[in-house]
């Protein structure tokens, strides 16, 4: 809780546009706050990708992917994938850039992960549908190619309601080093 007041008392002294002011406390607030429990769209989004994985699936650009092995659900992930999600759904910014310029990386090794890979995956809309993210995740060429590849064992998911939208962030990684 230290940080989190040691850091609202610095957003004023930041140089920013109000949206950036708002994704950096919401980034505080997902850094600050206990580990939450998986949200039933959270959970669907981990089960939705681990189908797809056991299947194999045809990706735009890139052709037929093999199946892959399941991937297990880490917290520390998961508050990776929280914190972007966060700041998505504050600010309207569909990035994979954060808070304070955070990578996928840097947000995952602040919760301790500390992987050979990390990848994040995106996306924003109304509402709480997770099957609309996994749809546009797997029309997308990039987005397909990363759900499917091998070395990632590991996923966190998170699912965040704000101001300027939904948000759907999953942080996949290999195993630690």
């Amino acid at each position: 809780m230290h940080f989190l007041t040691r850091g609202l008392r610095c957003l004023h002294m930041l140089n920013g546009t109000p949206q950036r002011l708002l994704g950096t406390l919401a980034a505080f607030v997902a850094l600050a706050a206990p580990a939450a429990a998986q949200t039933t769209a959270e959970s669907q989004l981990v089960s939705r990708l681990n189908e797809v994985r056991a299947q194999g699936v045809n990706c735009p650009g890139s052709g037929q992917r093999p199946a892959a092995g399941r991937l297990t659900y880490t917290p520390a992930l998961a508050a990776a994938a929280r914190q972007q999600a966060a700041y998505m759904s504050s600010t309207g910014r569909i990035s994979h850039t954060g808070a304070g310029g955070s990578t996928p990386r840097v947000r995952a090794a602040s919760t301790g992960v500390n992987a050979v890979s990390v990848t994040e995956i995106i996306f924003m809309g109304g509402g709480v549908n997770p099957e609309s993210a996994i749809r546009w995740w797997l029309n997308s060429a990039v987005h397909c190619f990363w759900m499917n590849e091998r070395r990632y064992t590991n996923v966190g998911a998170a699912v965040v309601q704000g101001a300027r939208g939904t948000a759907y962030v999953m942080v996949l990684s290999s195993e630690p080093r």
